[in-house]
């Protein structure tokens, strides 16, 4: 009776330990070089300033918010406590309440998961060899607290409790502004419930800031901080965007490690606009398609398989169509590849789904380093392609997620039961 339980525990060993180690690794060797640079240089000063002086404009002397607000001027509250600790003390602090965040949006995952997946452990190791989830990590970055909020929003929707979940996504879209995408997406698919959640929450804090900051600090948040990346491109390596992308075309190998925006040329204007017209277009053309198959939107906390596909396709369209997609950015895509171990992303379970999903998980977790520079006559070549991995990940999770919508666009609408599944073969 008892062979099974050891059989599973040397099994879940043999992952957790190997993933353990090459976490280890992986945080020696990530960027940054400075540990906790995006608390110390953003986050920590920028509520030390609130807490000493009240609320100021940080530009014209941070013109980029390199060093200032890097949300909404509301959000830099949420760190003034920390100021009281110091700046160590509150980096380590902001450091353990991130961690315990990673590790609840995993038990959430598992405990989502089909009772037969027997996930846990191959997703654990999976969150450790993450390189976008380490470089989040120790940068200290807001991205890993984003995962939680999005794994959040999906329990609340399949508990049936829309508006919630709503409430939750819109903070999670307040901190990362391309998951603003979500509104339209539940817009088009006519979940008001989710929209009104978002809603309340988007507007609230836009209303709370502009109350406490005044228009003027607001209306100059979003010229000195928003606007110059959204007519403009950064050619640094951890820019892991379509932009990013098309501009390394250009910049080659010499500006890797430039990260101001480049102005855009007529080119690059005109392969970006096809890129993503192309992508939002066949996006949006798959949603309909599904509508004509079962067009009455579910009831609350159905959670169909449909949604599940879309919410993740959602996710991968906002990562790599944004003007600038960090590096850290693709842990998100753990919430996918979550769901996909764990049997609820109900894709095809043929060898060609396996092999998109896998290669995803490859590319989009590598490390987060900087790549050599002198590699002679290589280095252009070099960072007009393998620079991008991280990209090429996202689009072949797209590319097995549009693959799935395609060819199952009547399937079984509750998540709950009575449907087929094609659960993945466990990993090796």
């Amino acid at each position: 009776m008892t062979v099974a339980p050891r059989r599973s525990g040397r099994r879940s060993l043999r992952l957790v330990l190997p993933g353990a180690i090459a976490f280890a690794v992986l945080w020696l060797i990530s960027e940054p070089a400075l540990l906790f640079s995006d608390f110390y240089k953003a986050y920590y000063p920028t509520a030390e300033m609130l807490l000493q002086a009240g609320p100021r404009a940080t530009w014209p002397a941070d013109e980029l918010c390199v060093s200032g607000f890097a949300n909404l001027p509301i959000l830099a509250w949420a760190f003034v406590p920390l100021v009281h600790l110091g700046q160590v003390a509150g980096a380590w602090l902001f450091f353990a309440v991130g961690v315990a965040a990673v590790l609840g949006a995993w038990a959430l995952l598992v405990r989502s998961a089909q009772p037969d997946a027997q996930c846990g452990a191959a997703l654990l190791c999976l969150f450790l060899v993450n390189g976008p989830l380490v470089n989040s990590l120790r940068e200290g970055n807001t991205t890993h607290f984003v995962l939680f909020l999005l794994v959040a929003t999906l329990l609340l929707w399949r508990a049936g409790r829309e508006y919630l979940a709503g409430l939750v996504l819109g903070l999670g879209a307040v901190i990362k502004l391309p998951l603003l995408l979500y509104g339209a997406y539940f817009i088009v698919r006519r979940r008001w419930h989710m929209v009104a959640g978002g809603a309340t929450t988007v507007a609230a804090t836009a209303l709370l800031s502009v109350a406490v900051f005044g228009t003027d600090i607001n209306i100059g948040w979003y010229q000195y901080c928003v606007e110059p990346f959204v007519g403009g491109a950064i050619p640094a390596f951890n820019v892991q965007s379509v932009d990013g992308f098309l501009i390394r075309l250009a910049t080659g190998d010499t500006r890797l490690r430039d990260w101001d925006p480049v102005g855009l040329s007529a080119a690059h204007r005109l392969a970006r606009a096809a890129i993503v017209i192309t992508l939002f277009g066949g996006t949006l053309w798959l949603i309909r398609r599904a509508d004509h198959a079962a067009p009455a939107p579910g009831p609350a906390g159905a959670l169909g398989a449909r949604d599940l596909i879309e919410f993740s396709l959602v996710l991968g369209l906002a990562i790599v169509t944004s003007p600038i997609a960090w590096t850290h950015y693709y842990l998100l895509l753990l919430l996918p590849w979550g769901l996909y171990l764990g049997g609820n992303l109900h894709l095809p379970g043929d060898a060609t789904t396996r092999r998109l999903m896998y290669a995803s998980i490859g590319l989009s977790s590598l490390p987060v380093v900087i790549p050599p520079i002198d590699l002679g006559a290589w280095s252009g070549l070099a960072a007009r392609t393998i620079v991008s991995a991280w990209l090429a990940g996202g689009l072949l999770m797209l590319s097995a997620l549009v693959r799935g919508a395609w060819l199952a666009p009547g399937q079984g609408r509750t998540q709950s039961g009575g449907e087929t599944r094609s659960a993945p073969s466990a990993p090796p």
